[in-house]
């Protein structure tokens, strides 16, 4: 029996422009990083592919026409691969010709390298300041325009991460820069090391250069301003005078200019999930839309009307904040994201985001390697196809104690933040190797606020220029909301384990498959939610009842999605568990103290006494590890080298426990502690006395070279030998020394053919090199790094070299860590003792 119901039955998903989206992108995330000669021929296997699907499509189209069911299906995948080549081939054909360029200048060969050279360029952002290994340092993103010397062009630009010291501060977005660095390559990011200010020899003329928008190395404007700089100096004014944080984020939650924001608020928004809030995404574009929107449907103006003010205010929107492939890309996404939410066109919207995910890669196929843009496609189909039935959920939630209007506000916000994040997850998960444990509950909590400062801040964001005064007062008041969301972040941020280390190898890449599954589950979930509401024609049951059961087949997918989800969910839950620790073990005699970006060892030679090798960066961090480690006094204290991630918290040493004798190597002048030696190659000693206290350490000095050119290549290396009541264990301690100077030492014989423990070179950086490892083939390593240092310590290869010969204990991601040796095996213990955030932001 069929009845006619109430409310009506969703349109079904296209997906068939996903395909060429998903295949678009894997060609330009290839082509940058594929040997040169394969990413120049994979445009043409694509375009053969194309043809080949061509060829089929015509061939099955014609055979179909007599009904056959399989010549069909065969047209129908021909079709959908044909669409995808074709359009993958073009952005192929783009990625490739922006290379070409690129690598006919030098540049790769440059970076490669891994020597000084001379760079010109442009700031892409203003210069932040983050804790590093010698000490604080300044890092910001620049656009090279040129290198070398003589100067040669870099066609198009490239981007890199720069590091330096005091002469950064204060650079603004938009500076010309001439400065000596030394590449290094990290994946698909070039970061940089700056050995000079950013304007050495412009008064030469060294770096004159003409980029885009620049003549002879200067700004076009000859010292002054673009439009889009004027907007954001006015804003920034005009906040001001704002309450609390609200000062330092308005100008990123309306313009996305972060220059204002502190490292602390700036790592608070990361910890907490909520730094998309402070950029130019699709998620505000969809309230600013979202907005107009309502205010014109309130008053009964025709669709056609509301769809072109909303394009036009998007487009004046792409005015102000300033026309950049990021910020049209945004404001694409946003219109969809309002199209699908706000207009109830969540299937139609998705082929148009396909669309135009295909035409930014075809245009600009760069694009695909930033994690915006991917965050952002991801983001903008969350929204397009869930939020909309998830909208409508919690606006009938809500209406029931809220008035119709702000109902509609509060859902709309929930939903979109709601789904995005969700939808944006396994890839944050991916990209940064961390899970922010509250991140949903954040982005919920902060979601109701953002609509009020957002929209309205794009208002005042237009006055600022012309009336200033009136924007002032428009920023005081959208100051409170944003002022609450700055609380939001640094209250969540401050939570017991609000980030966790995301597992590494085959593990994390299962769980992020899980999360995608789950995500996905999740989304048929909710579109299975939408299209079982009340349709207009209900199939009844005998005696007019519905039935009772769903099909069996659709039982088991039922139960399959949900099973993914609680996977996913379990998963997570078990990351930001802390695992019971337990106390500190009675018989540990090796401790690597978790210092942030920075070293630290503390071998046991009696009770409450240690030999100390290293204090890391952070005196406090430093001190912390003492007092888990009960250690009272300091025996023998060793600074394998002077740098500040290996010495900056011998001051808190020396004043706490009055080390009985101190070995330190540098090869520079001054440095050391008073009464401090420097040992030389073939030195022995010993530490504790095992026969009264029941441990002891003997050490050996392999190399100390006071004359290397290089600070980290001066690091002592000493072999020691750790003895126990239950036996003995060697550890070999190498300092940051260099792949270079190591070979050369191994070339000489200094090594022993195998160690027990090896301390890792520099935090595990490629610099440290391969070969150490395999000639000393440990059983067990110890990677002393910060988490999330700007350098992207450990190697990727460093850590595949690693664990091909035992497990490897990570400070980052286990914390201070002590070994027990029991039974003739070293035993791991996580003390769950942590060095503080702010110690592991820098290289």
């Amino acid at each position: 029996m069929r009845v006619h119901a109430g409310g009506r039955v969703p349109a079904p998903v296209d997906l068939r422009l996903v395909p060429a989206v998903v295949l678009s992108l894997a060609a330009c995330l290839a082509v940058p990083v594929l040997p040169y000669g394969v990413a120049l021929g994979l445009p043409w296997w694509l375009l053969a592919g194309a043809v080949v699907s061509t060829v089929v499509l015509v061939w099955a189209a014609r055979g179909g026409r007599s009904g056959s069911g399989t010549l069909a299906t065969v047209a129908a995948v021909a079709a959908l691969t044909a669409c995808a080549c074709w359009i993958a081939a073009v952005a192929a054909l783009a990625a490739a010709g922006e290379r070409a360029p690129v690598r006919e200048s030098g540049w790769e060969a440059a970076v490669a390298a891994e020597r000084p050279v001379r760079v010109s360029g442009e700031a892409a952002g203003a210069a932040t300041l983050r804790a590093g290994p010698w000490g604080e340092s300044w890092h910001l993103t620049v656009t090279v325009w040129a290198f070398g010397h003589p100067l040669t062009e870099v066609p198009g630009g490239d981007r890199i991460v720069v590091s330096g010291g005091e002469a950064w501060d204060g650079v603004a977005e938009g500076s010309s820069l001439c400065f000596v660095a030394t590449p290094e390559a990290e994946g698909s990011t070039v970061f940089a090391r700056a050995s000079t200010g950013p304007g050495a020899d412009t008064e030469a003329g060294a770096c004159d250069v003409a980029g885009p928008g620049r003549i002879d190395g200067q700004a076009a404007a000859s010292g002054g301003a673009t439009g889009r700089d004027v907007v954001r100096a006015a804003v920034r004014q005009a906040a001001a005078g704002s309450v609390g944080t609200a000062p330092q984020l308005l100008p990123g939650l309306v313009l996305g200019d972060r220059s204002v924001q502190d490292p602390a608020l700036d790592e608070a928004m990361k910890t907490s999930g909520l730094s998309h809030l402070s950029a130019v995404s699709g998620a505000n574009c969809t309230l600013i839309a979202g907005a107009v929107t309502m205010a014109l449907r309130s008053f009964r103006v025709r669709r056609p009307v509301v769809l072109g003010a909303v394009l036009g205010v998007l487009i004046l929107f792409v005015i102000i904040v300033g026309l950049e492939p990021s910020v049209i890309r945004a404001a694409v996404m946003g219109a969809l994201g309002a199209w699908a939410v706000f207009f109830g066109r969540g299937r139609q919207a998705l082929p148009l985001l396909c669309l135009a995910a295909c035409v930014l890669l075809c245009w600009q196929p760069g694009l695909a390697g930033e994690k915006a843009f991917q965050l952002s496609l991801a983001a903008t189909a969350g929204i397009v196809l869930a939020a909309r039935p998830a909208e409508q959920w919690l606006t009938a939630v809500l209406s029931r104690w809220l008035s119709g209007p702000v109902a509609g506000i509060l859902g709309a916000a929930l939903a979109v933040s709601t789904t995005a994040q969700i939808a944006c997850q396994p890839l944050l998960v991916g990209m940064t190797g961390e899970l922010s444990a509250y991140a949903v509950p954040a982005n919920l909590i902060a979601a109701p606020l953002v609509p009020f400062v957002t929209v309205p801040g794009t208002v005042a964001a237009v006055l600022a220029v012309s009336w200033p005064g009136l924007a002032a007062v428009l920023f005081w008041v959208i100051g409170w909301p944003a002022a609450g969301i700055g609380w939001i972040a640094t209250t969540v941020s401050r939570w017991p384990g609000a980030l966790h280390a995301w597992p590494e190898g085959a593990l994390g890449g299962v769980l992020v498959a899980v999360h995608l599954a789950a995500a996905l589950a999740l989304l048929w979930l909710v579109m299975r939610w939408e299209r079982s509401r009340p349709a207009r024609v209900r199939v009844l049951g005998p005696h007019g009842r519905p039935p009772n059961r769903p099909p069996r087949q659709t039982r088991w997918m039922l139960a399959a999605a949900w099973t993914i989800v609680c996977a996913a969910a379990g998963s997570q839950l078990g990351l930001v568990i802390t695992p019971p620790t337990g106390t500190l073990p009675d018989d540990w005699s090796l401790a690597a103290c978790d210092v942030g970006q920075g070293d630290m060892v503390v071998l046991r030679t009696g009770d409450r006494s240690g030999m100390v090798v290293d204090t890391g960066p952070d005196p406090a961090a430093a001190r912390a590890c003492l007092e888990v480690l009960g250690v009272q006094r300091v025996d023998l204290l060793v600074l394998s080298h002077l740098h500040q991630d290996h010495a900056g918290g011998t001051e808190t040493i020396l004043e706490c426990c009055q080390p009985a004798a101190i070995l330190f190597s540098s090869g520079g002048p001054g440095g050391a502690p008073a009464g401090a030696l420097q040992p030389a190659a073939g030195d022995t000693g010993t530490a504790g006395d095992r026969p009264t206290s029941g441990w002891q350490v003997d050490w050996a000095v392999l190399a100390a070279d006071a004359k290397a050119a290089n600070e980290n290549d001066a690091s002592v290396q000493m072999l020691a030998t750790v003895r126990t009541s239950q036996g003995s264990y060697t550890v070999l301690l190498t300092g940051d020394m260099e792949a270079e100077a190591s070979g050369a030492l191994l070339a000489e014989g200094r090594f022993p053919d195998s160690v027990d423990v090896l301390k890792v070179a520099h935090h595990g950086a490629r610099n440290g090199g391969n070969e150490m490892i395999r000639a000393v083939d440990p059983a067990l390593s110890v990677v002393q790094v910060g988490r999330d240092n700007s350098y992207g310590h450990p190697h990727p290869s460093v850590m595949a070299e690693l664990e091909r010969h035992g497990p490897v204990i990570r400070t980052d991601q286990h914390g201070t860590t002590v070994l027990s040796l029991r039974d003739g095996q070293l035993v791991p213990t996580l003390t769950g003792s942590r060095a503080p955030e702010s110690t592991g932001q820098g290289g």
